[in-house]
């Protein structure tokens, strides 16, 4: 009993710890959010292809993820609205606005949310077509299916990959490599991973694959979040060499 009560004050004072830093993380960082933090080169180069194609009068296409086995969305399948939102920011009064496919009913609701918001920002509602943010599919295979035919769009310069993706999405990265596309991939699933290593693909691995909004600099919170996660990981290094230290000691057993 005392052990399960030790526990839970562990969770307790871990959690606490981590929202703690999470709020200085904000309140240090308000006004330069973005100054000195840690970005991948994947996204650096997205923010890249979102300038070429507005200058090139050609669209982009990002597939948002396939569905899991439970109703809400993955975490990684959210973090790539962040890219969404910004493509369709930059996409708003382009020749051709971005394209956007989901696996999954809420998420694709979401996207649609989102690319709807955008144009009302702009005042340019008349230009907003539900068809922007589409459900591709509700399976895997069937996601593939309705994503094949938007990568091999004439029209295109460039394809996003982001979110819970399978490992036949080595179908699309190679149809886009056979293109002669830029590929910008991110997953949380490692077989997934494993097959886009063998492209061109330019790939966001592990938590990078979720901090898309931090790297991007549209989303002050994940910048914060991001700062809190480094700060967690130095504390967590120095408790386990202090409590190394204590052991050889002989002070803790």
């Amino acid at each position: 009993m005392n052990e399960m009560i030790t526990l839970d004050l562990l969770a307790l004072a871990i959690v606490s710890l981590a929202l703690l830093s999470l709020a200085i993380a904000l309140l240090t960082s308000r006004k330069h959010p973005y100054r000195n933090l840690r970005k991948n080169e994947a996204l650096l180069d997205a923010e890249k292809l979102m300038h070429e194609a507005a200058e090139k009068g050609l669209r982009l296409t990002i597939g948002l993820g396939v569905s899991q086995v439970s109703s809400a969305p993955a975490p990684a399948n959210l973090a790539g609205l962040p890219v969404l939102r910004l493509m369709s920011r930059r996409s708003v009064f382009n020749d051709q606005p971005a394209q956007a496919l989901a696996g999954d009913g809420a998420l694709a609701a979401l996207g649609q949310l989102i690319v709807r918001g955008k144009y009302q920002n702009a005042l340019a509602t008349e230009l907003f077509k539900p068809d922007f943010s589409l459900l591709a599919g509700a399976t895997p295979y069937a996601y593939l299916a309705g994503l094949l035919p938007e990568v091999n769009y004439r029209a295109n310069a460039g394809v996003f990959l982001l979110g819970s993706q399978r490992p036949e999405i080595i179908l699309a990265a190679s149809l886009a490599e056979q293109k002669d596309l830029p590929l910008v991939a991110g997953t949380d699933d490692l077989s997934a991973q494993a097959v886009l290593l063998a492209t061109n693909a330019r790939l966001c691995l592990g938590e990078d694959a979720l901090n898309a909004g931090a790297a991007l600099e549209s989303d002050p919170g994940a910048a914060a979040s991001v700062r809190a996660q480094d700060w967690l990981r130095v504390l967590a290094v120095l408790g386990l060499l202090a409590g190394a230290v204590l052991k050889l000691l002989g002070v803790w057993r």
